[in-house]
């Protein structure tokens, strides 16, 4: 007979645990142990809950919207059951996976799930015929049937915002930011990029430079055989600027908003408030991708990747992270957007108003001195 080569081999330290349902089976009507992993996570790390044997006859999508549900009063229930003596870390460890699960529903991630040391496990599939063994005379545990599940996330934020309407179409949205970004390179770090490229990344490179080149905005130097940016080029790069210096004018102010729901109380620059612009992006019609997109160009985000962002580039997973403020971002009620910005406005103009006044104090001094 053929070896079984499983994805996930953990241990723990004092235990056995073995995957062997057909044992296991026998002892389903006892309480059993759910033991949940993430990705290579030892399982010292790993979350775990004792529950009674009703829940080992649900398949594994039902169990789970009971084991991680969206309702705080579910949420309560299996808080209760939690021996927060034996891990005190066990309510954080469970508000974690509950994000996961939530960011799953949305649709911003995807999960794939493996029983350890056992097989692929499907949202259809029943716990009972998956179960394992347990055991550990070290710590005093007799043979107890568990539920070990080890959890693979995948993010893709790119799909999400593109699922979710915020993205028309991917790779439109890609070559955008891959122009932008090589463009970017070539006129603030003078990188040089040769227009017949020996290099496997610099050639990689050269099917955005071509595109860049087609529509006039790099062009191949007088002087040596590299691309640098043309004046059209240059005039888009002043426009793109001006562009992203606008939102940074109008918007910034919502990016330290305090607001008590229950007062109506509104409040900018405490520095205990909450990021609100991408919403507000959303309520004035902004399209956030180009708006976050041009803001980390602007402020310098891509100098930390000056060593791979030739590889950067073309990856899906590298613009994802350059957009997850977007999927990250603090949102609150949709009827109360509306009066965060309308103050929001108004403590903009006041604060403006403000320094043209000292502005003009100062420099009436400064003429009073010279005289």
């Amino acid at each position: 007979m053929a070896v079984q080569h499983f994805k996930y081999q953990k241990t723990l330290a004092g235990f056995s645990i073995d995957y062997d349902p057909a044992k296991a089976f026998y002892i389903k009507h006892r309480p059993f142990i759910f033991q949940v992993s993430l990705g290579e996570m030892d399982l010292e790390d790993a979350f775990w809950v004792e529950l009674g044997p009703e829940y080992v006859n649900f398949g594994l999508g039902d169990f789970l919207d009971i084991a991680f549900p969206r309702s705080k009063r579910q949420q309560s229930k299996i808080r209760s059951m939690l021996d927060v003596k034996e891990n005190p870390d066990l309510t954080d460890m469970y508000d974690a996976l509950l994000e996961i699960f939530a960011e799953w529903r949305d649709g911003k991630c995807s999960l794939n799930f493996f029983i350890n040391q056992g097989p692929e496990i499907k949202p259809a599939d029943r716990l009972d015929g998956h179960l394992g063994l347990m055991r550990s005379p070290e710590h005093q545990v007799a043979e107890t049937a568990v539920f070990d599940l080890v959890i693979d996330q995948n993010l893709d934020v790119l799909d999400y915002l593109t699922t979710a309407g915020y993205i028309k179409n991917k790779q439109t949205s890609i070559e955008f930011m891959q122009a932008n970004i090589l463009m970017y390179f070539l006129e603030k770090h003078n990188y040089k990029l040769s227009v017949a490229p020996i290099d496997d990344i610099d050639r990689k490179l050269s099917s955005i430079a071509s595109k860049l080149q087609s529509v006039n905005l790099i062009t191949a130097s007088d002087t040596e055989p590299i691309f640098e940016i043309s004046e059209e080029g240059r005039q888009a790069i002043g426009r793109t600027i001006a562009e992203t210096e606008s939102y940074i004018d109008q918007y910034d102010v919502f990016k330290d908003v305090y607001h008590d729901a229950a007062s109506g109380a509104i409040e900018f620059d405490t520095g205990r408030g909450q990021d609100l612009r991408v919403q507000v992006y959303e309520f004035e019609e902004l399209d956030p991708v180009r708006v976050i997109f041009l803001l980390r160009l602007y402020d310098g985000s891509f100098d930390e990747d000056l060593a791979t962002w030739r590889e950067s580039i073309h990856s899906d997973e590298f613009f994802g992270e350059v957009l997850s403020p977007i999927t990250n971002g603090v949102r609150i009620d949709e009827d109360m957007i509306e009066s965060v910005i309308e103050a929001g406005y108004n403590f903009a103009e006041v604060r403006l108003d403000t320094a043209a006044e000292i502005e003009s104090q100062e420099e009436l001094l400064r003429r009073i001195e010279r005289k």
